[in-house]
């Protein structure tokens, strides 16, 4: 099975014109078409946010006394991205969220209010190039300009991302957060339902001649290969019936990671790729609390 598929890959590379990026980009990456909401800009340079589906709120701004702010950040490669601030006052942290596939920032809009009410943390999310309102068409390098464009607003305005900020990042948005985790100092990282590497969400196999082996040079997002230059402690959270990416991933990221640099992981039963959350809310924060609370005390 590993030889018919790196048999496929070479088809479909050769057919991207031998471009890796160009070829991962159609596997990785599905942004909502069209997107779920819009930004204006007054002439002032002030912008605002329209969301463009009838969603329920679960809690309203104002009472969780969460106050939202948008702007649209260039990247390293030319793009323009929006940048979403959901700010609390006294913030025990400010999370940098890198959110999953299939979706951009009008679709999570709410959730992030919840989250920075519950977690009494800032949420500072953004949207990849190619998603929602942002620029360009998505690929890997992009994701990584993308965050590191948000890394450093964050800390112009005064936050020190060393012991402030905890990187956030979902399915696909593990990629740039263990990068980003890799190069730069940062509190702590969740990994919300974390893939090894882009490669192996399709085929695991650790045939020779498995994609994994034969496209290892191409292969995106190659998380378990960034570990041994990150030096914030993780925790991670995954579905025991994640049909997306297997649980295998998780497991196989904890045992490569150093003991002393993991924080207790949370493997869900009953949850799948996308309602960890879902299954059991209660846990989800206090879950988090308690990680948040630990990078704290070791800073």
């Amino acid at each position: 099975m590993g030889c018919a598929l790196s048999s496929l890959f070479a088809v479909l590379w050769c057919g991207s014109g031998c471009n890796s990026q160009r070829l991962g980009a159609q596997f990785a990456f599905f942004p909502p078409n069209p997107p779920t909401y819009s930004i204006s800009t007054d002439t002032e340079g002030n912008s605002s946010v329209r969301l463009l589906l009838h969603q329920r709120a679960p809690i309203q701004a104002e009472r969780a006394q969460v106050r939202m702010t948008v702007k649209v950040l260039p990247t390293s490669l030319g793009q323009r991205i929006p940048v979403f601030a959901f700010l609390v006052p006294n913030p025990t942290c400010s999370i940098l969220f890198s959110h999953g596939n299939a979706m951009d920032c009008g679709l999570i809009y709410y959730s992030w209010i919840e989250l920075a009410h519950r977690l009494n943390s800032n949420i500072f999310a953004y949207d990849y190039t190619g998603y929602g309102s942002a620029s360009g068409v998505p690929s890997e390098k992009d994701t990584y300009a993308d965050i590191i464009a948000v890394y450093d607003y964050i800390e112009s305005l005064g936050i020190d991302p060393a012991t402030q900020v905890v990187l956030y990042g979902q399915s696909v948005g593990t990629g740039p957060s263990c990068h980003l985790a890799s190069i730069r100092p940062v509190r702590g990282l969740i990994l919300h339902s974390p893939m090894l590497s882009g490669i192996r969400v399709i085929s695991d196999s650790k045939s020779i001649c498995a994609p994994a082996s034969v496209f290892r040079t191409c292969d995106l997002f190659p998380n378990h290969r960034k570990i041994p230059t990150i030096n914030a402690k993780v925790y991670i959270m995954h579905g025991l019936n994640d049909e997306v990416i297997d649980v295998g991933h998780s497991e196989q990221l904890l045992a490569k990671w150093p003991k002393e640099r993991q924080h207790p992981p949370y493997f869900v039963d009953g949850a799948g790729h996308d309602d960890v959350f879902e299954v059991n809310p209660i846990e989800y924060y206090r879950r988090l609390k308690v990680f948040i609370k630990a990078t704290g005390s070791s800073n």
